[in-house]
């Protein structure tokens, strides 16, 4: 026979989801107990990761773990709309969350879903949620020629790292009259953590920690392209303001980008170099303001330098270029190089 308290847990859980924000008065009244009695339950639950809470103390709302697990499977076929999916089989697992983690998981969501739609030449898109630590996790694969091959292929670009460099700068696409190339580029910076894996290598962006890398993984075992976000179920993070951060505070549109110069990095580089320079300048000019992002560079070389604030700016004087992240160095070279291109 169950005691007390395995069934208040039990009824709780059996019932949160129904009533979400009044659970606590409910069980108080089934089992006439006190109110500190069930939350001490529901804290309980909570702490072992079966419920979530969110809201205030006067407008606390519960769900479950399990709300916010699904695995879902569907054909690639035309008319598979992306908003569709989200309303039918995810809108609801999250409709609890805060307002501002749900706006940056539907423009996650229905941005990746519609580009494995429209770009992935695959049949097949399997995407999943999971929750843990706290942390709601999006995943979304499909089975075609993968993202980073697709875009080598369609800009003879010289191999796939050069798509993650091309694709990290934002209004890249290979179909102009339906997409704008803004999606990844949001997408990767909304959300805590980002990560696109395919064709054996995986671009990751931590923006908790402000920081990127790329990895090699094994390809044997991995066709098409995944993708994966994830956000702290309490982030406090505002979509709003990411697109804020790289729009033109007048007309709105999306006129600039970060670039992360050290993506330029080819296996044989051991500085930067001219070569590198017209790499991280390669379609730059849908731009007005170019912010180079100098982490983990240790030195520039002259040649680079040249190239931007020289040979570039002369072909685009309207494009405005700053520096992030650049060490004293590296601060030196730009404006020795800057000097120079005045000087001629």
């Amino acid at each position: 026979m169950l005691n007390q308290a395995t069934e208040i847990k039990e009824f709780i859980l059996k019932n949160v989801e129904t009533h979400s924000s009044d659970i606590a008065s409910l069980t108080m009244k089934k089992f006439n107990v006190t109110r500190t009695t069930v939350h001490r339950h529901i804290n309980a639950l909570c702490a072992s990761g079966q419920l979530f809470k969110e809201g205030s103390t006067n407008n606390m709302v519960y769900f479950l773990k399990s709300s916010l697990i699904t695995h879902r499977k569907y054909k690639i076929s035309p008319g598979l709309s992306e908003s569709d999916i989200w309303t039918k089989d995810f809108d609801k697992t999250v409709s609890k969350l805060p307002e501002n983690v749900l706006h940056i998981c539907y423009y996650g969501f229905t941005e990746i879903f519609n580009n494995a739609v429209d770009h992935s030449l695959g049949t097949i898109i399997e995407v999943a949620s999971s929750v843990q630590n706290n942390t709601l996790t999006y995943t979304i694969c499909d089975n075609g020629i993968g993202i980073f091959k697709k875009l080598k292929e369609a800009f003879n670009y010289a191999d796939e790292r050069d798509s993650i460099l091309q694709l990290s700068k934002g209004k890249l696409t290979t179909d102009k009259t339906r997409h704008s190339g803004e999606g990844i580029f949001f997408t990767s910076r909304a959300f805590d953590s980002f990560s696109i894996l395919s064709d054996g290598l995986a671009y990751s962006r931590d923006n908790l920690r402000e920081d990127w890398f790329i990895e090699h993984k094994d390809s044997k075992v991995q066709l098409g392209t995944i993708v994966k976000m994830s956000i702290d179920l309490d982030s406090k993070t505002l979509l709003r303001n990411i697109f804020e951060k790289f729009q033109n505070p007048e007309t709105l549109a999306f006129d600039r980008t970060q670039i992360v110069v050290l993506l330029s990095l080819s296996k044989e580089d051991h500085f930067v170099s001219r070569s590198q320079a017209k790499r991280v300048l390669v379609g730059v000019e849908k731009f007005n303001h170019v912010i180079l992002d100098f982490k983990g560079v240790k030195a520039v070389g002259q040649a680079f330098v040249d190239e931007v604030y020289r040979v570039f700016k002369s072909r685009y004087p309207e494009i405005e270029i700053t520096e992030d992240n650049a060490h004293s160095d590296i601060e030196f070279m730009i404006k020795r190089g800057k000097a120079t291109a005045q000087s001629w």
